[in-house]
């Protein structure tokens, strides 16, 4: 057996014990006995749980980003076979890799002081110039309204990581990819959608003119009258004018 397939054993079975005991319940012992390895081979790899997991949810961002990544190299020829692309990816890498994606939302993410962390940052921050460059063209000719990669993100993946959590937890009869159609509309909606407006402010006028009527007890007018009095604007109890 090469160092190559050990590795590969071990990050499978940790991924298995992961899933089946939960990430902390786990241990390298469970891990090292249900891979078939010794102490000295499963070390030689890995100093730690962490470092097992950390190599585990790397692989795994590293497959899922590699489909992004082919799908923009063939250059999607709108904003919303972008969406569409982006979105299909998603649920379908979670179908085909189901075990694989409990674990990666279980972990979360890869802790800043982690050996692998810098990879994980660069792997993010390729595939974000990567959807940037491809959004150029679109922003020049306002097919979609300025927003920041974590906004964008948000909008296009969000509603789809809400789904795939689903049907992971067993809360779904229908696969995830089934939403995609449905997904996308509302993505694509959202990324070309306008600024919301604002009410404006009330305009308070400056001057106003009073009626006055002096009135009898038995309800008829005595006198009436006309005045000018400046107007300011209504202030709640604690208010401050400064």
């Amino acid at each position: 057996m090469t160092s190559t397939d050990t590795r590969r054993r071990i990050l499978d079975a940790a991924l298995a014990c992961f899933i089946e005991d939960g990430y902390e319940q786990a241990t390298i012992a469970r891990i090292r006995q249900r891979s078939g390895t010794s102490n000295g081979a499963l070390f030689h790899h890995f100093a730690s749980k962490e470092a097992i997991a950390d190599a585990l949810y790397l692989e795994a961002i590293v497959s899922f980003q590699q489909g992004l990544r082919e799908m923009l190299r063939r250059e999607p020829r709108s904003l919303r076979a972008m969406v569409r692309g982006t979105i299909a990816h998603q649920l379908l890498w979670t179908e085909r890799h189901a075990d694989l994606a409990r674990f990666v939302y279980l972990r979360a993410n890869i802790s800043r002081d982690s050996p692998a962390a810098a990879a994980l940052a660069a792997l993010n921050r390729d595939l974000a110039a990567g959807y940037r460059r491809w959004m150029a063209r679109l922003a020049d000719g306002s097919e979609i309204r300025p927003a920041s990669m974590l906004v964008i993100s948000a909008i296009v993946t969000g509603p789809a990581h809400a789904i795939a959590r689903r049907w992971l937890a067993g809360q779904l009869a229908s696969p995830p990819t089934e939403f995609v159609d449905e997904l996308t509309n509302a993505a694509w909606a959202g990324l070309r959608g306008t600024q919301v407006r604002t009410r404006p402010a009330r305009r308070v006028p400056a001057a106003g003119r009073l009626t006055l009527e002096l009135i009898c007890d038995d309800g008829s007018v005595l006198a009436q009258g006309q005045a000018t009095a400046q107007l300011l604007p209504f202030q709640s109890a604690g208010s401050s004018t400064v």
